[in-house]
């Protein structure tokens, strides 16, 4: 279980990274696929370091959590995940719901069940221990 749940982490490390080169390097891939549209030198740097950055940051704690074994990186990047979704939510209150902002909520959603079952099994030790 406890190789599976890093293997599972490790995914979600990589998936991320994936998400970093996107956000870097292929800009127009994220105004078809994401609808965000840097205008400008400032709108692609803010794209790159904000979005690519969180990207980097949920990738970077996944990967060592999965390395380590690490429960602390296993909480920071669901409180990652949970601060995006929390987005989603202002983005709803204040210009209402759409159909195509439901599919990236349950992705964030399913990611901060699965990160925050991890957590929950990695805390827990055998019994005589």
């Amino acid at each position: 279980m406890i190789i599976l749940s890093r293997i599972l982490v490790a995914i979600i490390g990589l998936i991320a990274l994936l998400g970093v080169g996107q956000h870097w390097f292929d800009l127009d891939a994220v105004a078809a696929e994401r609808g965000m549209q840097a205008i400008g030198d400032i709108g692609r740097a803010n794209v790159r370091a904000d979005v690519g950055g969180l990207f980097l940051g949920i990738s970077a704690l996944t990967l060592f959590a999965a390395i380590r074994q690490h429960q602390g990186a296993i909480l920071a990047a669901a409180l990652l995940l949970v601060a995006t979704l929390f987005g989603r939510f202002v983005s709803i209150a204040i210009d209402g719901y759409s159909a195509p902002v439901a599919p990236p909520m349950i992705v964030e959603a399913i990611l901060i069940a699965i990160l925050l079952f991890v957590y929950r099994a990695w805390g827990k030790k055998p019994e005589g221990l």
